[in-house]
């Protein structure tokens, strides 16, 4: 019914990692090119890109691994990495693949070797991705430390790419071996003030939209100041946004509706407009 009364097709603002609904901010861009560049050419060490909540990492460790091609990369992605040594060696070993369950550290470790020579020689670089590496223990981190030492005099059998909240880039500072390990860093900020108008133009379009105007430009700039442009947040505003807007039988949405809702989910404070 919601759909219906807006004239779109689905639902615009779910906060899934749908890649149709991928917005290519200036930020993701650099993000993705500094990691494919880094990948592509460099071929060694850890990559880290790190940002706050809903600021959209998982979204690009998504983009990243579509970016990647399965004639040339074999790719491993672990989602929620709290794990003891063993299953996280288990979780690597299976996103590679490996369905055969090894119980020791030793063994999973040994057969995690062999997997990964065996696609160096087949002409395939090895990915790891691990998102949400703030949840990494310190047992986990020196772990992953560990892994960058596998490799021959030409090239680093694996590439790690992590991706984490702003807090795990204090923490590894603290752990010299593995800070010098991490040859790329990035820092995903919010959107600005026109690529968030254009980032919910984009999720509207791709959800079927067939009239002309929803949002009003004052509209616009309220889920911007409320959202700091970032896109969960951004979602969360406009999606009850259109909700109390249909409830209201309101065919467009105005400032103050949008502050009222922003004040019901607790981005109420206003900020200072930004440039």
């Amino acid at each position: 019914m919601i759909e219906e009364f807006w004239g779109l097709k689905e639902k615009p603002f779910l906060n899934m990692p749908d890649t149709r609904f991928l917005f290519p901010s200036g930020e993701f861009n650099e993000a993705l090119a500094r990691l494919l560049y880094h990948i592509k050419e460099v071929q060694g060490g850890i990559s880290l890109i790190t940002g706050e909540i809903g600021c959209g990492k998982t979204f690009l460790s998504v983009r990243l691994l579509e970016s990647l091609s399965d004639e040339k990369y074999s790719k491993a992605l672990i989602i929620n990495p709290k794990f003891s040594q063993t299953q996280f060696l288990r979780n690597i070993l299976d996103g590679f693949g490996e369905k055969k369950n090894y119980r020791t550290r030793y063994n999973n470790l040994l057969r995690l070797t062999d997997i990964l020579k065996e696609n160096i020689n087949e002409g395939k670089d090895n990915i790891l991705i691990i998102d949400e590496a703030q949840l990494l223990s310190p047992t986990l981190i020196e772990e992953v430390r560990l892994l960058t030492n596998y490799e021959n005099p030409q090239k680093k059998f694996l590439q790690i790419v992590l991706f984490a909240q702003p807090e795990f880039e204090k923490k590894i500072r603290m752990i010299k071996q593995f800070n010098q390990r991490i040859q790329v860093r990035y820092h995903l900020e919010g959107m600005s003030k026109d690529e968030t108008k254009e980032y919910i133009m984009h999720r509207l379009k791709q959800a079927g939209l067939t009239q002309s105007e929803i949002f009003t430009d004052e509209a616009f700039l309220e889920v911007y100041k409320r959202s700091n442009g970032v896109p969960r947040i951004i979602n969360n505003i406009c999606e009850n946004g259109l909700f109390i807007a249909y409830s209201l039988e309101k065919k467009l949405i105005d400032g103050e509706l949008i502050k009222e809702v922003a004040a019901d989910l607790g981005f109420g404070v206003e900020g200072e407009e930004k440039d």
